[in-house]
């Protein structure tokens, strides 16, 4: 909240929705709320029938804003001062009325290293090359992190209403936008903002579990389905015949020498994409790991969806057949 408010933009408000929390964050917010008359603090309510938590709360603090662009980030965001200007000065000078803002990611840890570079190697070696273009119409990246997007513009696609039941919200509320006429980016913002998304294996793998099986969904489901499918193969079955050959299992050398081939192809892009974000350059030679856990955490999250037919986030259940992408 003290970053947000440290924002060097000359005019603005922060409004903070406290989705029934059961910990101190309301009195801590009350306090800041005394000593900056720019946070306003709204007291989540229940959401209505057919809604989902999140989009529930991300449509009341839009209901209360006042200005012309509309700015939602996730509570756990720290913000550099000049984030806010910067991304609206984008914003204007490419005539956007959408700006998705990709974070740094802070990892500690072996899992966390392994595991959630994954969401930005899908990103660069999948939907980026085209997500951009304002030639197709259909798909545009969001970013729970941090979106600024026009008022008129969130208005126009119908706002969290016409996603009220989203598990992926940032992405839907994208997509709205674009098929309603407006023009969205996805951009770096790596200097400017940082979170830390979760911490260890295990709220890595709940984290996603929620919402994976939602993400194969539609045209560009099926599009993930088929270049997910063909990743995990590309990833992982180079590593299993290098492993093999050193088990003394008889494989042919040829098939040794394209296998190493690739494995090296991959762990050397991983590695620059790694380098230019900061990422640690030893986990790249562990790619064939990430792909094996996410398809895991992938087949669970489907599992959940369609077997369990729950969806369970953050303490709280909701009925999965009620829920879409």
């Amino acid at each position: 909240m003290r970053s947000l408010l440290a924002q060097d933009y000359p005019d603005f408000e922060v409004i903070v929705v406290d989705d029934r929390s059961t910990d101190s964050t309301g009195a801590i917010l009350e306090r800041l709320a005394a000593e900056d008359p720019r946070l306003k603090v709204v007291r989540g309510a229940e959401p209505p029938p057919g809604w989902l938590g999140k989009p529930h709360a991300l449509f009341q603090g839009a209901a209360r804003a006042r200005g012309d662009l509309l700015l939602f980030a996730d509570a756990d965001v720290v913000f550099a001062p000049a984030a806010l200007t910067q991304a609206a000065a984008e914003l204007d000078a490419e005539r956007l009325d959408l700006l998705a803002l990709f974070p740094t990611v802070a990892m500690s840890g072996f899992w966390e290293n392994v595991l959630l570079p994954y969401l930005a190697v899908s990103y660069f070696f999948g939907p980026a090359f085209w997500i951009n273009s304002d030639r197709q119409k259909r798909a545009a990246a969001g970013a729970g992190a941090g979106m600024l997007m026009r008022a008129a513009a969130y208005r126009a696609a119908g706002g969290h209403e016409s996603i009220r039941a989203s598990v992926i919200d940032d992405m839907g509320l994208a997509i709205r936008v674009r098929r309603s006429g407006g023009r969205c980016r996805m951009a770096m913002a790596d200097d400017l903002m940082r979170l830390r998304m979760y911490r260890g294996f295990r709220e890595v793998v709940d984290g996603f579990t929620k919402n994976m099986a939602f993400v194969f969904e539609g045209r560009m489901g099926a599009f993930l389905v088929f270049s997910t499918f063909f990743t995990f193969v590309a990833w992982t079955l180079p590593a299993a015949v290098l492993l093999a050959a050193a088990a003394g299992l008889p494989v042919d050398p040829s098939t040794v020498r394209w296998s190493a081939l690739a494995y090296g192809l991959t762990a050397a892009t991983r590695a620059a994409m790694g380098f230019y974000l900061g990422y640690p350059l030893w986990s790249a030679f562990t790619q064939p790991l990430t792909a094996l856990v996410w398809m895991g955490i992938t087949i669970r999250s489907l599992a959940w969806r369609f077997v369990r037919r729950e969806l369970v986030w953050r303490g709280r259940a909701y009925d999965a057949t009620r829920a879409g992408f």
